[in-house]
């Protein structure tokens, strides 16, 4: 980690691509180092913790979480269909948009229209995140909950740990 950057997402590896990896309900970086966790609907990461409240559904999907500190951070449905979501977080906004229609994979756009990261779901369950070119310029924070709503929409299997 940066440490002269703490509360950027920039956490990958320092050279060429980097890459998360959400397994059930904890997210790990490339070193299998564990980033953050959800218990009972709650995000943890580190001492940072979001409450997540979410609405599934084909035809109106939702997710918000309010943090301890009164920060909210939300993603909606922006179309018919959960292909296109708008994400914000702490009024930082962003668009997790699926880059072919066929496919799962979304990637991560910051208010600019640059990529922060991409997801991309495995049949295992698993969901990686791979950073983009603009990852360094994203809090940690906001990437690992808009990645944690892309894991409820997306994930074909999603085994709740309590």
């Amino acid at each position: 980690m940066d440490v002269t950057r703490p509360n950027k997402a920039g956490i990958f590896t320092g050279g060429g691509e980097g890459k998360w990896v959400w397994r059930g309900n904890e997210l790990f970086d490339a070193n299998s180092v564990l980033i953050a966790h959800v218990r009972s609907d709650v995000l943890i990461m580190g001492r940072k913790r979001l409450l997540v409240e979410y609405t599934p559904g084909p035809r109106h999907f939702t997710v918000r979480a309010t943090a301890d500190d009164g920060t909210l951070y939300t993603i909606t449905q922006q179309g018919f269909t959960v292909g296109q979501l708008a994400g914000c977080c702490d009024d930082r906004p962003y668009s997790l948009n699926r880059v072919r229609w066929w496919s799962k994979e979304r990637e991560i756009l910051d208010a600019a229209g640059d990529v922060v990261a991409r997801t991309q779901p495995l049949i295992s369950g698993m969901v990686e995140v791979i950073d983009g070119p603009a990852i360094d310029d994203v809090p940690t924070l906001d990437l690992v909950f808009l990645t944690w709503g892309l894991v409820l929409v997306d994930s074909p299997v999603r085994r709740t740990l309590i």
